[in-house]
């Protein structure tokens, strides 16, 4: 059901003096005030941090052009999530794009019932552990003492949270006792090289970063093998705050119909790795949430063998 429009007093004594038609052209004439966004650094990595900036800029002025969102980025575009939440707490700041494990963090803050994330083969993702074919190794069991690679990458936030759960479900100790050495790197052939040429023992990397990898190298898909699949997850997204409305909000949105059809919004698909967006209610989150739960109640819970005073 729509809600009944309230008018303004403004608008009620234009109405009873009969001006309203003049006065409704010019509040239409108003300036529309700027969408103020800002992104979490932890969205971009391994990239050139002026060259993105410069990128987000020409997008804001072509979405400002093309779809009359005035969007002003925080200075820095690229911001510390802690200082994400403090600009949104005092209604500096009306969306942000940042991760969940941030969005976690955040408190309420943000408003749960609309957010904008990635669809299609570049929406949610899996991670997958995968080990060499012919290495002799089949459970997670066998990696005790051996070598873990790890991707760090803006979907990979919820990975360390993952592990653990897994080293729960088979009664292990945690990752940094169980493996004999651990490592991560931001490009995916780093992490899974390693264990194609016997460098390391296991890698963990989301499903979508092996198959593109894979298409380069069919062999690296022939020799190596998934022991572990995480569920799929939603982790990056944009989220507005709490009780922010205005036609601008709408607008925002309509960018899931537009992104790609401008030079501007490719360079953004290509440098956030969407390729389709979509809105979705906070229950996309739940099970990247219920991971991260489930991890900070391990990380709270002896493990076997622990001596007194360790956790």
């Amino acid at each position: 059901m729509i809600a009944p429009y309230r008018w303004s007093r403004r608008e009620a004594l234009a109405a009873s003096l009969g001006i309203w038609p003049c006065l409704r052209h010019a509040l239409a004439a108003e300036p529309n005030p700027p969408l103020r966004v800002a992104i979490s650094e932890s969205m971009v990595v391994d990239v050139n941090l002026n060259d993105a900036r410069a990128a987000m800029q020409i997008w804001a002025k072509r979405i400002q052009s093309d779809l009359h969102v005035p969007i002003e980025f925080d200075a820095r575009i690229f911001s510390p999530p802690e200082e994400i939440v403090r600009l949104i707490r005092n209604g500096q700041l009306d969306a942000a794009a940042l991760n969940v494990v941030e969005y976690r963090a955040a408190g309420d803050v943000f408003d749960t019932s609309e957010m904008f994330v990635g669809a299609g083969s570049a929406g949610p993702d899996q991670y997958h552990l995968m080990v060499k074919r012919d290495s002799g190794l089949s459970r997670l069991a066998d990696l005790k003492g051996r070598r873990l690679c790890i991707l760090r990458a803006p979907k990979m936030c919820v990975a360390a949270a993952w592990l653990s759960t897994l080293l729960e479900e088979e009664h292990q100790v945690p990752a940094e006792s169980f493996f004999g050495a651990m490592t991560s790197d931001t490009k995916v052939s780093r992490v899974v090289l390693p264990v194609f040429f016997g460098q390391a023992e296991a890698c963990i990397t989301s499903k979508r970063g092996f198959e593109m990898m894979c298409e380069l190298n069919p062999q690296v898909a022939k020799d190596l093998t998934v022991i572990a699949a995480s569920p799929l997850l939603v982790t990056c997204f944009y989220a507005f705050r709490k009780n922010y409305r205005g036609p601008n909000r709408e607008r925002f949105f309509n960018l899931r119909q537009t992104l790609l059809t401008s030079a501007a919004g490719r360079q953004i698909a290509t440098l956030f790795q969407i390729e389709e967006l979509t809105i979705r209610d906070s229950s996309c989150l739940a099970t990247s949430l219920n991971i991260l739960e489930r991890a900070d109640r391990l990380r709270m819970r002896p493990f076997p063998g622990a001596r007194k005073g360790e956790k």
